[in-house]
């Protein structure tokens, strides 16, 4: 799998060259790790995350849900599992635990579908709940479409509420305006 990484790793950084010092983490921690290691929750150097920003093409508007633990809205998403073939994967079977959603459209950049529109390197602070110490997160971000609003069954473990934002507002979204432009670009 750590092949797999560095390869859509690879073909990211063709596609945005000028991210390759901002990748340098992302890139020191898979040449560091081995396949057990990117999917384990106690490895506290970082875990290899996925998720999937989803546009309602018809209301022009974008999916996000609020987080309990982290208590603010994201896209949908989550740790790659070790059953798990790829990050694509991953962000499909996470969106369909916390939104019940499955027939999406991915629009990609590419033609190798496992290149994600994104990858960011984040910091997790510490989960009360689940006693995790403070790690980083690796995300593979990936960009889905679908025609209009579909209803919504949220995974209640982890998710609250949800809403549809428009892009002006995912703009000013402190953990999302940088990546609004690559979005709409995209679109």
């Amino acid at each position: 799998m750590i092949n797999d990484l560095l390869k859509i790793l690879d073909d990211y950084l063709l596609l945005y060259p000028e991210e390759r010092e901002r990748q340098s983490q992302l890139m020191t921690y898979l040449q560091s790790s081995d396949n057990t290691q990117i999917v384990d929750w106690n490895n506290f150097n970082g875990h290899i995350v996925a998720g999937g920003f989803i546009y309602a093409k018809e209301e022009h508007k974008f999916l996000v849900l609020f987080h309990k633990d982290l208590n603010i809205f994201l896209y949908p998403g989550g740790h790659m599992d070790n059953h798990d073939k790829n990050p694509l994967e991953t962000a499909k079977r996470e969106i369909k635990e916390e939104t019940g959603l499955v027939d999406l459209k991915q629009l990609k950049q590419v033609e190798n579908k496992l290149v994600p529109f994104d990858i960011d390197t984040h910091l997790i602070k510490y989960n009360e709940r689940l006693n995790l110490p403070e790690h980083y997160h690796f995300d593979f971000r990936y960009l889905f479409i679908v025609d209009r609003i579909p209803k919504i069954k949220i995974e209640e473990a982890e998710i609250s509420n949800y809403k549809w934002i428009d892009i002006n507002e995912l703009k000013n979204d402190l953990n999302y305006g940088k990546i609004a432009n690559k979005i709409l670009k995209i679109l």
